[in-house]
């Protein structure tokens, strides 16, 4: 199964909320669920595999405490919704990094591993893009990579 066929997201810059060390985080997320798709397609061994999903997983775990402070700091209203939802991702998150511990076959695993990313990508698209208005960025796009106008 071709890996553009079986993974329909990736960063585009019209994701970025404005705040550097976020935005970056959401790149990087990008980066670590294509070295997550390879590694389960390829022959890595089940080691390796977990070693990517742990990593990630702590990732996740500073990315959601560091966009949580993010929105404290800015007066977002929904950040007590955004905070239930991040626990919600997160106790999936660990669900599925259990579940592929515990697998004898992790192509078993690829499909509930992508709709978990995939779950994770939307959460960015839909929910994190209505911080921006509060970092005072009205127009990312005129954002470097680096955050700065």
């Amino acid at each position: 199964m071709n890996g553009n066929a079986l993974w329909q997201f990736g960063w585009k810059d019209d994701l970025a909320i404005g705040d550097a060390t976020i935005d970056a985080q959401h790149r990087a997320f990008f980066t670590e669920a294509e070295q997550i798709r390879v590694a389960l397609m390829s022959d890595e061994p089940k080691a390796r595999i977990l070693e990517y999903c742990a990593s990630f997983l702590a990732a996740l775990r500073v990315h959601f405490h560091d966009e949580e402070q993010l929105m404290g700091r800015v007066g977002f209203p929904g950040l007590r919704d955004h905070q239930l939802e991040h626990s919600r991702l997160l106790a999936q998150t660990e669900e599925t990094y259990h579940e592929l511990e515990q697998a004898t076959c992790l192509i078993d695993c690829l499909l509930g591993t992508r709709a978990l990313l995939e779950r994770l990508a939307e959460h960015i698209a839909h929910d994190d893009v209505n911080i921006r208005p509060y970092t005072g960025e009205s127009d990312v796009r005129a954002c470097d990579t680096a955050g700065r106008r």
